[in-house]
């Protein structure tokens, strides 16, 4: 399928406004639960590709784990990602999303370093 979009693009991701952030505008219904509230798989998405653009290219998710801290209201959310550790097989980073100015999610990832 060329030219397909790819998942991040369906989902609405967008490049922040530096290398390790990512934005997305969430609306209902296609990121909410109950209503009015973001769904934890967003979360964790928005913060695991944070992780991965602070960890730099060449990399493949081994292992996550992500801590939800608040409930996400619709709207903008930013994530921002820093990385922890690097290794040559193995690094790990971290993403932390935002509503506004409130911590909603922190997301952990260990990653597989690729040899491509």
């Amino acid at each position: 399928m060329r030219n397909a979009p790819d998942f991040n693009s369906l989902l609405g991701l967008r490049p922040g406004p530096d290398a390790e952030s990512v934005e997305l505008v969430a609306r209902a219904p296609d990121h909410a639960i109950g209503g009015s509230w973001v769904h934890m798989a967003v979360l964790t998405t928005l913060g695991e590709v944070a992780a991965a653009r602070a960890a730099g290219g060449g990399v493949i998710p081994a292992a996550l784990h992500a801590v939800f801290l608040k409930p996400a209201p619709l709207g903008l959310l930013r994530a921002r990602g820093r990385l922890l550790a690097r290794g040559r097989r193995l690094c790990t980073a971290e993403g932390e999303v935002f509503s506004g100015e409130t911590l909603v999610a922190k997301v952990t990832v260990s990653f597989a370093v690729s040899a491509v």
